[in-house]
């Protein structure tokens, strides 16, 4: 619980300081992403404020689209989001292509249908819906390319760390502003 509070501070600063600062570089965007653990795409939606170069911070929510649990026959869904705070640190290189190192709080959501026999003496099917919220660490890495534009497409790898592990692959557009 004192984890959940403290990634919802990280956020809340993250979110005061892309209204107040105008001077500060800031990106919005979004992309597809690819979760290993539960083995569907998401969308993802991220912000990233640089505090000073070559340090940003990212807050980003993905949305995995719900998975088929059991046979077809059955409505039974699994349902996946997390929210992250990241700190990004960009590698000085020369070129277009700029990489970066991050690390930083996850925090998944997870909805699951279990079995419960009590259901069944109920008039239901046997299976409830429970839902968790797991609390792991970011560590991964990425690279924006620099077109030159006011948009930046980027691609990105990073594992949780934690109770809900998953490898996620994330590719999409920030915009600048």
């Amino acid at each position: 619980m004192k984890l959940q509070k403290t990634i919802l501070s990280i956020c809340i600063i993250a979110i005061t300081l892309f209204t107040i600062n105008t001077k500060a570089q800031k990106t919005v965007g979004g992309g597809l992403a690819y979760g290993s653990e539960i083995e569907n795409i998401g969308i993802d939606i991220t912000g990233q404020y640089f505090i000073k170069a070559p340090l940003a911070i990212e807050v980003s929510f993905t949305y995995y689209l719900p998975k088929d649990f059991g046979d077809s026959s059955s409505d039974f869904k699994i349902k996946w989001s997390e929210l992250n705070a990241n700190v990004n640190y960009y590698f000085k290189v020369n070129g277009n292509i700029k990489p970066y190192g991050l690390g930083g709080l996850n925090m998944s959501f997870l909805t699951i249908p279990t079995f419960n026999i009590g259901s069944i003496f109920s008039g239901g099917n046997g299976f409830e819906n429970k839902t968790q919220s797991k609390v792991g660490l970011n560590i991964g890495g990425g690279a924006d390319f620099d077109l030159g534009k006011n948009y930046t497409p980027f691609a990105q790898l990073k594992y949780v760390i934690g109770d809900a592990d998953q490898l996620q692959i994330l590719a999409g557009v920030r915009f600048k502003f």
